[in-house]
């Protein structure tokens, strides 16, 4: 019955003009979707840098894209009204919208944003009193960072009247960075489908992020959202998250109109602690689909990691080290990291015989082991993440790390990598960082002494690209590859749409950064970028490391480690020996993270919700309340797109009220 579906989907292709690439992905789908692509970095990079509104791409959740695909699908259906042989079929639009969510993941948070003003940030904001020059900018290669003594002026103060963006400075630095940042895609591509078998096949993952795309595409009466968009109940939960954020919105332009306060904290222990309480439709939302141990786990653990911070601080337990501005603290941080490794290998572990599979076909000798249906085959993906694992290691060696510090970084930064999409795909998180960056960890790990200053500034750079987790290739194409799971026959070609996406958001979110700094003058935007967060993040705090003197590896690091990683273990043994035992690993993995606690309500909510449903209701119940679950995601995306919009039209910037 599939494959009759999808033959009859590519003969109506061909009859309506369009040139297949594969069977069922058109050429129109991968054109629409590079341009689908390219707007929306090109867009979010001028609201983020400009607005300051809604961050739509922001988080795993990839809320930009989400947005473009629901008025994309208003369109199909009404082109399908009038000519329904010229409509999007389901395959087309699992491709646009996996192009559009590995776009989402390029500009602010992932790459370019970060990045471009990270090159110039620290030659800029060098003074006699910080003394960056001596510190950290004299061990930077020429290569590295745009050379001349107004590039960074410019960058950050604006050019002068009719004088155009000197492009040529910067033409050798961006090639070397988005040459290994299209090295570090492709190695993030290849692994998850090295994985995706395990995950999908073996594992039966959910993959909540993208039930909502996934509900809509299904077909009723041969057009793509006809029977989601004609549920009332998704209609309720969609006004429910409108109305709420709209409230807001207005009362962000009318001071006098009624707010609703959705984010707030409770102090504890003397005020040494807090818990956020952020109230947020849409991950409510993502968490309601989401197993109920999962989401259990995710708030008890939190509620067991802040009483831990708690009891630490009121008995005078602390340390004294200085990590980087996202962790909570130093203990529960390491100790966070070291849960976090112990979960991605034994993960790797449980999957061995599934991964000798991938390696022996990859080497010729599993005949019978099928990767016809991956993005690319088995031998391309093994070797090709072999690949750019050397060139992502060859990049750090060249910026100064030390060999062995190297392959250190390379660890910590694919246990992060790894858990972290695996919190997404089965845990549907929809906004998480690592408890301490990479770079951190190493310092802690390794110890300054043998890092020397060039290896400290060559930390500094990762901070562009491996600070602000909350958005990257890896997960959006595990989503993704969920989403073309219903694709028969070859995708091969869908991997060059993959690229295609990373490339013209590369270059539309470029230009909108290089555009609006030239103009406006990076001091006077977005300071994330500008201010205290990228452009000087990496000098402050490897100049200052620098400035203290070689010091050797932490260990108390390594004893919180090391009781982050035996309790991991074992909860981890628990679950796969008792089948009664009621929390998951990944919530204690999460657990040491400040980002949780913006997360710990939507899961408890959603959690107590499913389970009164599923207590009183059971399956039938749950699975007819899910509509109303996804508008609640929808309702949320939709308005707050709609009030960037708004927030565009009237010039007023800073409206964080309606930020999804």
């Amino acid at each position: 019955m599939t494959q009759t579906l999808v033959s009859k989907e590519h003969k109506v292709s061909i009859a309506a003009g369009q040139q297949p690439l594969a069977p069922g992905i058109s050429l129109r789908s991968v054109l629409l979707g590079a341009v689908l692509a390219f707007l929306l970095n090109f867009l979010d990079a001028y609201s983020t840098t400009m607005i300051r509104g809604s961050y739509m791409n922001l988080n795993f959740s990839t809320a930009g894209a989400l947005f473009f695909f629901f008025f994309l699908i208003l369109a199909n259906l009404a082109v399908a009204l009038l000519r329904r042989p010229l409509s999007l079929n389901r395959t087309e639009l699992i491709t646009i919208y996996f192009m559009l969510i590995v776009a989402a993941c390029i500009p602010s948070m992932g790459f370019t944003q970060f990045i471009i003003p990270s090159l110039v940030g620290s030659t800029y904001y060098a003074t006699p009193e910080n003394d960056w020059d001596f510190l950290y900018n004299q061990y930077i290669p020429e290569w590295l960072i745009p050379q001349g003594e107004t590039v960074a002026r410019y960058f950050f103060e604006g050019l002068p009247k009719d004088v155009p963006i000197p492009w040529q400075p910067w033409i050798l630095p961006l090639t070397w960075w988005y040459g290994f940042f299209l090295a570090l895609s492709l190695g993030m591509i290849c692994s998850m489908v090295i994985l995706r078998k395990q995950w999908m096949e073996r594992e039966r993952l959910i993959y909540p992020l993208v039930q909502v795309p996934m509900e809509i595409i299904q077909q009723e009466g041969g057009s793509s959202g006809r029977s989601f968009f004609a549920n009332k109940l998704m209609w309720l939960g969609f006004s429910f998250a409108v109305v709420m954020l709209s409230i807001n919105g207005l009362h962000f332009y009318f001071p006098y109109f009624p707010s609703i306060n959705r984010f707030a904290s409770i102090f504890l222990f003397r005020d040494t602690v807090y818990m956020d309480l952020w109230f947020n439709p849409a991950w409510i939302g993502f968490f309601y689909f989401v197993k109920l141990d999962i989401s259990a786990s995710i708030w008890i653990f939190y509620l067991l990691a802040t009483l831990q911070r708690g009891l630490f601080n009121t008995i005078g337990l602390r340390s004294t080290e200085r990590l980087d501005e996202y962790s909570l603290d130093p203990y529960t941080a390491h100790q966070g990291t070291g849960a976090m490794i112990v979960f991605v290998l034994i993960g790797l572990w449980t999957a061995r015989e599934h991964l000798g599979g991938v390696w022996r076909k990859a080497l010729g000798q599993a005949p019978e082991v099928d990767d016809s249906g991956e993005l690319i085959s088995h031998r391309q993906a093994m070797f090709g993440l072999l690949g750019s694992l050397a060139l992502v290691a060859a990049w750090l060696w060249l910026t100064g790390l030390p060999l062995l510090i190297v392959l250190l970084f390379l660890c910590g930064a694919i246990a992060i990598f790894l858990s972290l999409t695996r919190a997404v795909v089965e845990g549907g998180v929809p906004s998480m960082r690592p408890p301490i960056t990479t770079a951190s960890f190493v310092v802690s790990a390794a110890g300054t002494s043998v890092l020397g200053a060039e290896g400290l500034m060559a930390l500094g750079f990762t901070y562009g690209w491996h600070a602000e987790l909350r958005s990257f290739v890896m997960t959006a194409v595990a989503d993704g590859l969920k989403m073309s799971e219903i694709i028969k026959g070859p995708k091969r070609r869908l991997f060059w749409a993959v690229i295609i996406a990373i490339l013209v958001s590369l270059v539309g979110s470029t230009w909108m950064t290089f555009y609006l700094s030239y103009k406006y003058g990076g001091i006077n935007l977005n300071p994330l970028f500008y201010g205290w967060g990228a452009a000087r993040m990496g000098a402050a705090n490897m100049a200052q490391r620098v400035a203290d003197g070689p010091v050797g590896p932490r260990l108390d690091a390594w004893v919180f480690r090391g009781i982050g990683g035996v309790a991991m273990g074992l909860l981890m043994w628990a679950r796969h020996q008792f089948p009664w035992w009621p929390l998951s690993p990944l919530g204690f993995m999460l657990s040491a993270n400040w980002k949780t606690g913006h997360i710990f309500l939507s899961a408890f909510l959603a959690w107590l919700c499913k389970y009164v449903m599923l207590k009183y209701g059971g399956p039938r119940l749950y699975r007819s309340s899910r509509p109303f679950f996804m508008g609640m995601i929808l309702g949320e995306i939709a308005a707050a797109g709609s009030w960037l919009v708004v927030d565009y039209l009237s010039g007023r910037t800073g409206n964080f009220l309606t930020k999804p």
